[in-house]
């Protein structure tokens, strides 16, 4: 998954309140919240950074030895992606 993209959903609306992203999927009005690690990921997820620079950041962010890290980023990406609230793309998306 390192030379993958994650791009957040544009259809959600989300805030950051003490350190826990809250989102909201428009499509069904489902509440998800994040802690610290998820919320780091989620803000990375702008299309543009690749996966395995996310887990580096993680690493040097929460002290997270590297497979540990790739193992947990890939899984969490995997249920936001399931959920609807992430893509993974094979390319970098344009900025908006």
């Amino acid at each position: 998954m390192s030379d993958r993209y994650v791009v957040r959903n544009p259809e959600t609306a989300w805030r950051v309140y003490d350190g826990q992203a809250v989102i909201l999927l428009a499509g069904d009005s489902t509440l998800n919240t994040l802690n610290a690690v998820g919320t780091y990921i989620w803000r990375e997820a702008d299309g543009t950074t690749p996966v395995s620079a996310i887990v580096a950041r993680v690493c040097e962010e929460f002290e997270v030895e590297p497979a540990q890290a790739e193992r947990d980023s890939a899984d969490f990406i995997d249920k936001l992606c399931q959920r609807g609230l992430l893509m993974v793309t094979e390319s970098p998306q344009e900025r908006r």
